[in-house]
């Protein structure tokens, strides 16, 4: 099934969302889909007995070519010229489907959160810190998490490579609901593919090197030797500076949440942020 919802999402994390909600591992999703897809997404949804609902409005997601994903989007009215994006509610209940659709009209998004599963300390993490201005609330919770090192299962800078557990931001990256919520998942996953739970793995088991304009890497592979680590190669969004620094080096040093070395330069700064998920 899993390789279906692959030909129909073309995307690993929307194709895991509704494998959730078929498998009873998650109450309800909301996938965003472009309104070329959604006649195919509709017959397998039907085909598989989800209820669903959609938006009455569309989305025009703003992302950068090299990008697979983006947290940022604008609203338009569902009848525009322009193509976009709508949000499929889907759930094995009706009235799950159709409760998501009016939360989000309405701008719940607190009890949206709790519908779709996401734990309540993220769901008010999510309405305290996310606005226009702040839709990656990434760097917000390295802030608000404590050390530097985190089970792999809340690595959420890996969606961006089209890799995740979560669907939500995670109040902390040590949070114990959404780590159980990975978990869960993961055992899913396992249970449809189990190379594709290893590659999850690899993925996710890296230091992150999170940055606001140059781009978001993943150095995998890596080993500890002394106070550094050797990594073996690199996940990244941007071909920047950043990027040609990291890839012409093998040797990476965290002093601190925003400050790291690589080779002998030392990179600091807000915009940055630097994790080891394990």
């Amino acid at each position: 099934m899993l390789y279906e919802l692959q030909q129909i999402f073309h995307s690993i994390i929307k194709s895991l969302e509704v494998l959730y909600v078929i498998e009873g591992v998650k109450p309800c999703a909301r996938i965003l889909v472009f309104e070329d897809d959604l006649e195919k997404i509709i017959d397998f949804l039907m085909k598989n007995q989800l209820f669903f609902s959609l938006s009455d409005f569309k989305v025009l997601k703003q992302t950068i070519q090299s990008e697979f994903y983006s947290d940022k989007s604008i609203k338009i009215q569902k009848n525009a010229l322009q193509k976009g994006h709508f949000f499929v509610y889907l759930s094995k209940t009706k009235n799950f489907a159709e409760k998501a659709k009016f939360l989000e009209e309405n701008n719940e998004h607190k009890d949206l959160g709790l519908l779709l599963g996401y734990p309540e300390c993220c769901c008010d993490f999510f309405v305290d810190n996310f606005d226009e201005k702040n839709t990656d609330l990434t760097l917000k919770i390295l802030n608000n998490s404590d050390g530097l090192e985190f089970a792999f299962h809340t690595n959420i800078a890996a969606r961006h490579f089209d890799v995740a557990l979560l669907s939500h931001f995670p109040h902390r990256f040590d949070c114990k609901p959404s780590i159980e919520i990975a978990k869960n998942n993961l055992e899913a996953i396992k249970e449809y593919s189990k190379p594709l739970a290893a590659m999850f793995l690899g993925v996710l088991q890296s230091i992150v090197v999170y940055t606001i304009g140059e781009g978001v890497f993943l150095l995998r592979k890596c080993e500890k030797i002394g106070n550094e680590f050797i990594y073996g190669d690199i996940l990244a969004t941007e071909k920047s500076k950043l990027y040609f620094l990291i890839s012409s080096n093998k040797r990476f040093g965290i002093i601190n949440k925003t400050k790291f070395v690589v080779g002998d330069m030392i990179i600091d700064g807000p915009q940055y942020g630097v994790m080891l998920f394990t």
